[in-house]
């Protein structure tokens, strides 16, 4: 087999394999390896002119798109002020995703008022970060919700309105994410999206295992 034969055999088998590759580095990564012996075929062989130019395109744009994916999966340095949350809540993120989430937020206080009512909807995500907040029905306390708890998750996801209300007690720092911003988000990167509502989710499962726990030494 002649050295000409043998680049194309090679570039074209690579092309093929690369067709069951579904991890996008690996594909992106085995094109390239295709492209590059196609691309020494033309330049070396063939002199197809067109042919050496789109394999010099396809490469440089592979090449990109693996910098890119490389670049994306980079851990991030997570602050230490951070990483209980991160570890404890948004474990589901990439370092790189979290980050980016977090800086969507804004750090605001609120001293012996309520963040939302019964009834009403809850518009913006919130999550607590310092100090306590109650959670009351018909007046009656049921649970306090502290660092890394989210306030009304319930609400914000469904629309629905809120079947509790949530009051600060003394001073307490919270981080609100605007809810026109995520909607933007849900449909920009759905996959993040859903990392975020596993988190939701299982904030939610927190809240409800001690109360139905409560609920049942209660009735016993």
């Amino acid at each position: 087999m002649d050295t000409g034969l043998l680049l194309l055999n090679i570039g074209y088998s690579l092309t093929f394999i690369a067709l069951a590759i579904r991890e996008i580095l690996w594909l992106r990564t085995t094109l390239t390896a295709a492209q590059l012996f196609l691309f020494l075929y033309h330049f070396l062989i063939s002199e197809n002119t067109s042919a050496i130019f789109w394999t010099l395109i396809f490469m440089i744009v592979n090449i990109y798109m693996i910098i890119r994916i490389f670049n994306e999966r980079r851990p991030r340095i997570i602050p230490d002020e951070l990483k209980d949350l991160y570890d404890g809540v948004f474990h589901q993120l990439t370092s790189k995703e979290f980050l980016y989430f977090w800086n969507m937020g804004t750090i605001k206080t609120s001293q012996n008022e309520f963040l939302i009512h019964s009834g009403q909807t809850q518009e913006n995500l919130l999550m607590m970060l310092n100090g306590t907040s109650s959670v009351e029905v018909n007046n009656k306390h049921i649970a306090n919700l502290d660092r890394g708890s989210f306030i009304a998750e319930i609400s914000f996801l469904t629309g629905e309105p809120a079947s509790a209300d949530v009051k600060t007690n003394d001073e307490v720092i919270y981080v609100s994410w605007d809810s026109d911003r995520l909607k933007r988000v849900q449909f920009e990167n759905p996959g993040f999206w859903m990392k975020l509502q596993h988190a939701l989710s299982q904030d939610l499962v927190k809240k409800v295992k001690p109360q139905k726990k409560k609920e049942s030494q209660i009735e016993e």
